[in-house]
């Protein structure tokens, strides 16, 4: 029975991933190097906000309509340049508010076949649900050198609102564990063949 959970789970956690390889993007841009998306991102609005327990503005990413079968998310994409060979970790603060279904922070490490991701996680095993206080989150892995983007952003899967401040991205040690799951590489050769490399 726990295997079965156990494949279902990862089984979501890909369809999700693929959901967000394909998603859509809503026209209107309201923040500065952000943009809306997701599967229902006409369901969702994004903006700025004055937060005084983080004495700062911060981000939003809301629900605006009351039945929704869905994600909307709020993102970016860069090229990957100085973090390419390295592991990254990514942190923010996020605070929910009502999250009916579950939320996330998510990173997506992509290379040329764009329908196959070369890292990904969004929290899916670890999500935010119901009203939470703002709580610091992170996500390790690794950017092969073959990518050649990295997305980012958050995600609210249902209804319910969160804010979301401070994102940075830090190189860290190889030894630290991911947090999510590397996609497979084609490689040039026979790589690692004695098992003694991690990511």
């Amino acid at each position: 029975m726990k295997k079965i959970k156990s494949r279902l789970s990862k089984l979501t956690f890909v369809v999700f991933g693929l959901a967000l390889l394909s998603f859509t993007q809503a026209n209107k841009q309201t923040i500065k190097g952000w943009f809306l998306a997701g599967s229902k991102p006409e369901s969702y609005e994004i903006g700025i906000t004055k937060n005084k327990e983080r004495n700062s503005n911060v981000a939003y990413l809301k629900s605006i309509k009351p039945n929704i079968k869905g994600f909307g998310t709020i993102m970016q994409n860069f090229e990957p340049k100085k973090f390419l060979g390295k592991k990254v970790k990514l942190t923010s603060y996020i605070k929910s508010k009502n999250i009916k279904d579950w939320a996330g922070m998510w990173l997506r490490i992509d290379g040329t076949n764009r329908e196959k991701s070369l890292g990904f996680d969004n929290m899916q095993n670890r999500p935010i649900k119901g009203t939470t206080n703002w709580t610091k989150y992170e996500i390790i892995l690794k950017v092969p050198k073959e990518a050649i983007n990295i997305a980012y952003g958050v995600l609210a899967s249902g209804t319910g609102e969160v804010l979301i401040d401070d994102f940075k991205f830090e190189i860290v040690s190889d030894d630290v564990k991911n947090t999510g799951h590397q996609g497979a590489i084609k490689l040039k050769e026979p790589t690692n063949v004695n098992f003694e490399e991690s990511f």
